[in-house]
C-alpha cells in the first residue's frame, strides 16, 4: 500500500470514470482561444515519473521557432535541447504537425514546462478526452489502441496498463458482447479511483486503521469519542489498484450542530460509496450505515473478542498490522476482483467504444 496524492479534506469528490465526453472534437478545441497556433497535450500519466513526454499538435514548426527561434528543430530529427533554464530532454519533430516533447518527469518539472511554453504561445490542453484519440495518436495500429494510448495517460492505477495494452489484440480475435458489459464497468475503476469508505462508531478505530492504510497520520486518533469531526479524504494504492480512502466521523445521536452536520457528510458519502467497510471493536454492535456494508471488518483484533451482533469478515489490529493484507485483498476484490483482471475478453473502456456497442446492439439485445 502506498500514498499517491492527498485529497482535501472536506467536499472531496473522486472523479467519475464515465464523465468523459464521447462527441468527436475538432481541431483546434472550440472551448480554447484560437490564438496559439500550437497546442501541447500530456500524453503520460499525471503524477511524478523519471520521464514525461508531452505532445506537440497543430503548427509545430511554428511552435518550435518560438521556443528554439536561433535553432528550431526539423522535421525527422531527435535532439537533445533546454526546456527553459531549468530542465533538458529530447525533442522529436515526426511531422510538420506533430513533435515530442520528453523531459523529466517531475511535477515541478511539468508545471514549469506549462509555464515556459505558455510564455512562447504554445497552448496548453488541461483535458484533451473530447479530442479523437485517433487524431491524437496517428502512430496507433487502430482505433482501439488509439482509444488505449489516450486511457494510459489517464489512468490511475498500474493494473491498467497490461490490460490495455493487450485490447487491441483482443478486439480483433473477439468481438465484445452483451456479457463483457458488466466487467468492463468495474474494470473503468482502474482509469478513475473509486471511493472506499470507512464507517464505525466512535472509538472503533477508523482513523487508526487509515492511518495505517495510507502510511501516515492523516487523521487524529484519540481515546475520546467524536475526535474526528469530518470526514477526511485521501489517495492510496492498494496494492495496484488506486483508490479514494475516506475516514468518517462516528456514527452516533449527538447534540453537536458540528458533528452532527460533519456524520450527515458522512452518510452523503456513504450513500455513494463503491465499497462500504464497517468497523466494530470487540463487543459493540455493527455501525448503522444506512445501507449494507460491503465489508465487515472487527477491529482491535490483539484485544480478543468478537462483535455483539454478527461475525466479521475479517479482523485486524493496527497496532500489530494484522489482518491489514486481508482487508487490502478483500477491498481489491470487492472493487476489481481478481477474475476480470485476468479475463481474455474485451474490455469496453471508454465511453466511445460504449457508445459504439451499444450503436451496434440495441438495449433490448445488449441487457444494457
Amino acid at each position: 500500500m502506498s500514498e499517491t496524492a492527498p485529497m482535501e479534506s472536506r467536499q472531496a469528490k473522486a472523479p467519475d470514470p464515465t464523465s468523459a465526453a464521447c462527441s468527436r472534437m475538432t481541431f483546434p478545441p472550440e472551448n480554447l482561444v484560437p490564438d496559439p497556433d500550437c497546442f501541447a497535450i500530456l500524453s503520460t500519466p499525471r503524477g511524478p515519473g523519471a520521464i514525461a513526454v508531452i505532445d506537440l499538435i497543430g503548427d509545430v514548426q511554428a511552435g518550435l521557432a518560438r521556443l528554439y527561434p536561433a535553432n528550431p528543430p526539423s522535421i525527422g530529427c531527435l535532439s537533445h535541447r533546454r526546456f527553459g533554464n531549468f530542465d533538458d530532454g529530447v525533442v522529436a519533430v515526426l511531422t510538420d504537425d506533430r513533435a515530442q516533447l520528453c523531459p523529466h518527469g517531475g511535477l515541478a518539472v511539468i508545471e514549469r514546462l506549462k509555464a515556459w511554453l505558455d510564455e512562447h504561445k504554445v497552448g496548453w490542453l488541461e483535458d484533451a478526452s473530447n479530442m479523437d484519440p485517433t487524431e491524437l495518436f496517428p502512430e496507433a495500429g487502430d482505433r482501439v489502441e488509439a482509444y488505449a494510448m489516450a486511457a494510459l495517460t489517464r489512468a490511475a492505477s498500474r493494473l491498467a496498463v497490461p490490460l490495455l495494452l493487450e485490447q487491441s489484440t483482443i478486439w480483433h480475435t473477439t468481438p465484445p458482447s452483451a456479457e463483457d458489459l458488466v466487467r468492463s464497468q468495474r474494470l473503468r475503476r482502474l482509469l478513475a479511483p473509486p471511493r472506499v469508505v470507512v464507517v464505525g462508531a466512535p472509538n472503533a478505530g477508523k482513523s487508526t486503521l487509515s492511518n495505517v492504510i495510507l502510511g501516515r497520520t492523516m487523521a487524529i486518533t484519540s481515546p475520546e469519542p467524536g475526535t474526528t469531526r469530518d470526514y477526511v479524504a485521501a489517495r492510496v494504492d492498494l496494492e495496484g489498484l488506486v483508490v479514494d480512502w475516506f475516514d468518517t466521523p462516528g456514527l452516533r445521536a449527538t447534540d453537536d450542530p458540528i458533528e452532527r452536520e460533519a456524520i450527515q457528510l458522512a452518510r452523503d458519502l456513504i450513500a455513494s460509496a463503491d465499497v462500504v467497510v464497517a468497523l466494530a471493536a470487540p463487543g459493540t454492535d455493527w455501525p448503522d450505515a444506512g445501507k449494507p456494508p460491503d465489508i465487515r471488518v472487527m477491529s482491535k483484533g490483539d484485544l480478543g473478542g468478537a462483535p455483539a451482533s454478527g461475525p466479521a469478515d475479517c479482523v485486524v489490529s493496527a497496532s500489530t498490522g494484522e489482518g491489514i493484507p486481508e482487508l487490502v485483498r478483500r477491498v481489491r476484490e470487492a472493487l476489481v476482483p481478481e477474475a476480470d483482471l485476468e479475463s481474455s475478453r474485451p474490455w469496453i473502456f471508454n465511453d466511445r467504444l460504449y457508445s459504439e456497442f451499444i450503436a451496434e446492439h440495441p438495449p433490448t439485445e445488449s441487457a444494457a
